[in-house]
């Protein structure tokens, strides 16, 4: 497994995850389109949140199954526990240190936009 830091911009919130993962979702739903994430699930112990929990802020909307994490001073949004798995951590890889996007990850699309449809289609 392969060890990633991580940060928000002003570098209040970090945090470190390890996983093996090559493939990161871009989904085109409403704040995913609006914040730009790129996202990489893993599991909840492979995630640390080094410092910043107090600087953290939490926004739920519709459903309030997911939970998108801000930091409340520069409000960059490093990670968040998504919808569709809501017991993991969906880390925002343009927040990972040292990492070339196009040379290190795949990016798998995902419709957000019809999130029910999309999201029946993973498990068949």
């Amino acid at each position: 497994m392969k060890t990633y830091n991580g940060s928000c911009h002003c570098g209040s919130v970090t945090f470190k995850l390890k996983t093996d993962g090559k493939k990161i979702i871009q989904c085109n739903c409403s704040i995913c389109t609006k914040k730009g994430a790129l996202h990489l699930r893993v599991a909840t112990e492979d995630f640390e949140l080094l410092t910043g929990l107090d600087a953290l802020v939490l926004y739920q909307f519709r459903t309030r199954t997911a939970s998108h994490y801000f930091c409340k001073h520069c409000g960059i949004h490093p990670y968040s526990n998504p919808r569709i798995a809501p017991d993991m951590i969906s880390v925002n890889v343009r927040c990972l240190n040292d990492v070339d996007i196009d040379e290190d990850f795949e990016i798998v699309n995902f419709d957000g936009k019809h999130w029910q449809v999309a999201a029946e289609a993973l498990n068949k």
